[in-house]
């Protein structure tokens, strides 16, 4: 468990600095502030949008299989 725990904490700096460096270089000054944070915001909207779908898909013990399934999935397509 601390080990996920480290590479959670080691992640985190990616996805944080990320909307701040992206806005700096995308951005003029003063467009800057707001899209840093529209960025920062859909990032925890994302975040609370997956505990509400992770909630309603996962009713019992048995779903939890089919929603890693879908998960892996939707990440293999979004990488794609």
């Amino acid at each position: 468990i601390y080990v996920g725990f480290l590479l959670v904490g080691l992640s985190q700096p990616l996805y944080q600095c990320t909307p701040a460096l992206l806005s700096s270089s995308w951005f003029a000054d003063k467009e800057r502030t707001l899209a840093t944070g529209i960025a920062l915001n859909a990032n925890q909207v994302g975040i609370g949008i997956s505990f509400i779908c992770g909630t309603t898909l996962v009713a019992s013990g048995d779903d939890i299989s089919p929603y890693f399934n879908l998960l892996s999935v939707l990440s293999i397509i979004a990488f794609v």
